[in-house]
């Protein structure tokens, strides 16, 4: 591990100098980082490798935040950051620690990058199929150390992989915890309905069922639900404690976030506070249970259970965020989800999801769609948006799919801090729900 030279005992001694007040949350976020990058066909050749690596010194009292970081992991920096979130210590207080760690140059080697493009395209061969594509594949890794006054969590990390596919009809991209034949179906799959409804017109504007697959859903799962219910959004509207027990959605909706039942390689048993992580429910038969929440919000609540804050960088502080949802499974086959619906639209891709925290207004954007006449599948329409508030949207909910499956992941920004989320999802059928034309205003 990177951090396996690092004298935590020594972090840990000089950090318990400035946790003064029994409420004081004080700790030492050290991460590394490496971005490997197979460029596109027609950028020069050879993987790009980016490495970084530093450090944040965090004090909360009394409802304020200090922090300092470095873009540097040796004893004198954190000695300095100490005294800049601590602004009273005097250079001689404490001695530095030894935090000089082996430096990280060796070359990367990351062959998986190079074959994903030519597997796709072979998939692609094999839909019958073939158009120009501009891949860019990228591996992610980050190694994570959080160490406190009293408590030195075990240190963590995560490795997974980015495609981004353009072509001219879009691009369409999304995160894999590894690169296997079944990722370059995946992005092939993708690429070839993107491609056939490159023409088609957008529907009309219509009120009725919507047949959601388990990549839609997760998309939902994370705006409607994840951030719906993290407890800094929460708090925009109010008290975040009085959510629980609010039903949110349909009885048949039972959603949790699990960081330790995570796809392997991104799979965590702390969060980035250093807290355990819990298999939380956050909406157990329609109800909302545990929101998200992370050591500052658990502080200060009697309700509250911390074990979700996640921080994109060290250079911004952590907050309450998803890591891996899912939705379980119901007792509906997923073809069985068409039966019974004269009219209305099977959603099998979307592009992005946004949720408004303060109106509650969700809005779901999609490439394309397949309509449903008769309870078959039919012709494809063009870009469309599903919308509703959060709180109707949910309880429209009527059916839930078997079985229940890797159904996406994708970037988060809210903030400003960059996150891969994960989720794990069946299909939903959903009555009486608002599907309008992608040109109009959501």
């Amino acid at each position: 591990m990177p951090f396996s030279e690092l004298d935590t005992a020594a972090v840990a001694r000089t950090l318990s100098q400035i946790a003064e007040q029994p409420e004081d949350v004080v700790d030492a976020f050290f991460e590394r980082r490496e971005d490997v990058e197979l460029p596109a066909e027609d950028e020069a050749p050879g993987l790009r490798v980016r490495r970084e690596e530093g450090f944040a010194v965090r004090l909360v009292r009394e409802g304020r935040t200090w922090l300092a970081t470095r873009d540097t992991i040796d004893g004198r920096p954190f000695a300095e950051a100490l005294r800049q979130v601590a602004r009273v210590l005097s250079a001689a207080s404490y001695p530095e620690p030894a935090l000089c760690l082996p430096p990280d140059d060796a070359p990367p080697a990351a062959p998986e990058l190079a074959e994903l493009p030519a597997a796709v395209n072979r998939a692609l061969r094999s839909h019958h199929v073939g158009f120009p594509v501009r891949y860019t594949v990228r591996r992610h890794r980050r190694w994570v150390q959080v160490v406190g006054p009293r408590l030195v969590a075990p240190a963590e990390s995560e490795s997974f992989y980015s495609v981004t596919a353009d072509g001219s009809w879009g691009r369409w991209g999304t995160l894999f915890a590894r690169l296997d034949g079944g990722a370059a179906e995946t992005v092939a799959a993708a690429l070839v309905g993107l491609f056939r409804a490159r023409q088609a017109p957008p529907p009309a504007a219509f009120r009725g069922v919507a047949v959601l697959a388990p990549s839609v859903v997760a998309v939902v799962l994370h705006e409607a639900v994840a951030h719906a219910l993290e407890a800094d959004v929460l708090a925009q509207g109010g008290n975040p404690e009085a959510a629980v027990g609010v039903a949110l959605a349909a009885p048949c909706l039972d959603v949790l976030d699990d960081p330790g039942a995570a796809p392997e390689g991104v799979r965590r048993t702390t969060d980035d506070e250093g807290t355990p992580v819990l298999r939380r429910w956050l909406l157990r038969g329609g109800v909302v249970e545990q929101p998200l929440a992370d050591a500052l919000w658990a502080q200060a609540s009697p309700v509250l259970v911390p074990g979700a804050g996640r921080r994109g960088s060290r250079h911004l502080p952590p907050g309450p965020r998803c890591s891996h949802l899912e939705l379980l499974p119901g007792e509906t086959d997923e073809a069985d989800l068409l039966i019974g619906a004269d009219e209305g639209y099977h959603l099998g891709e979307a592009s992005r999801g946004a949720l408004d925290p303060l109106s509650g207004e969700f809005t779901l954007h999609l490439p394309y769609a397949r309509r449903i006449r008769r309870g078959a599948l039919a012709e494809t329409v063009g870009p469309c948006i599903l919308r509703g508030r959060v709180a109707d949207l949910l309880t429209r909910v009527t059916a839930v799919g078997r079985p229940s499956r890797p159904a996406g992941a994708g970037w988060c920004a809210k903030g400003g801090q960059k996150l891969p989320v994960w989720a794990t999802a069946p299909a939903l059928r959903l009555e009486g729900v608002e599907i309008v034309p992608g040109g109009m205003p959501g």
